[in-house]
């Protein structure tokens, strides 16, 4: 067997094992990332919902409180957070 043909196989055989030991190396960091971004999904998702049920609740009350207000005959504010019509 020439030379030649004996360096582009051991070549040919370094840069299989080189690609295999890149790939598992790859697949090793990213399969930890990929959990921990699927917790931290789940974590936000969770904190979403207790934001928004916190506000729909705080509306609610809010809407209480201006009821007993009008009720009483007290005159109540304009809701500032509302945008004013043009």
């Amino acid at each position: 067997m020439p030379d030649s043909t004996l360096a582009g196989i051991i070549t040919a055989a370094a840069s299989v094992l080189t690609s295999v030991g890149l790939i598992v190396s790859a697949v090793s960091v990213l399969v930890p990332i990929l959990r921990t971004t699927r917790q931290t999904k789940t974590a936000v998702q969770e904190v979403h919902i207790i934001v928004n049920q916190q506000r729909t609740d705080l509306v609610n009350y809010q809407r209480a409180l201006v009821k007993a207000l009008v009720a009483a005959g007290i005159d109540v504010p304009d809701d500032q957070s509302l945008e004013e019509p043009k």
